[in-house]
């Protein structure tokens, strides 16, 4: 029973520090793991990839930091058998091979309109709440000095993604529930 005691009061010394607010870099890392992990949970329609070996590609607008740990977390990494590649996206015209698209950084007016610019089932992520329709399908939010998210179904169904009930359960708020 007491060789249980130290298991059991280790995460408990880890809350303080959970409790703190997020350093920029941390965000950056936990946001480039969440975008990672994000590709797990999504069943993306036929055709989607061309073949078994295609790529997963992740593209990254507005934020470098961002752009910067998912490019090492990725490296040599794959999702659902797909090796995952990292793009930095600076136009609209570089959305086109795309799975996943993360609109990051201060400029909403623009991510919204890169967002709009997707295309086809590309599971988009903005970093806060961005309007317009259909919207991104999930997007970040820090709540007591943590990064959470939020899912919208009618911004997944419109783009003919499906997010897995695994995804769901662990997203901070689900529209269209």
């Amino acid at each position: 029973m007491l060789r249980a005691l130290p298991v059991l009061a280790a995460p408990a010394l880890l809350v303080p520090a959970l409790a703190q607010p997020l350093g920029l870099a941390r965000e950056s890392a936990v946001k480039a793991a969440y975008l990672y992990k994000f590709g797990s949970f999504v069943e993306w329609p036929p055709g989607s990839f061309r073949g078994a070996d295609d790529p997963f590609v992740i593209g990254v607008y507005g934020d470098d930091a961002v752009a910067s740990e998912l490019e090492q977390l990725a490296r040599g990494r794959s999702i659902e058998g797909h090796p995952v590649s990292v793009q930095r996206v600076r136009e609209a015209d570089e959305l086109n091979s795309l799975h996943l698209l993360f609109a990051g950084g201060p400029r909403e007016s623009r991510n919204r309109d890169l967002l709009n610019a997707a295309r086809g089932p590309v599971l988009t992520v903005a970093d806060g709440p961005v309007g317009g329709q259909p919207g991104p399908v999930l997007y970040f939010t820090q709540e007591e000095g943590r990064v959470r998210f939020h899912a919208s179904l009618p911004a997944a169904a419109a783009r003919n993604l499906r997010l897995s009930a695994k995804l769901l359960a662990v997203a901070q708020q689900v529209e269209g529930r």
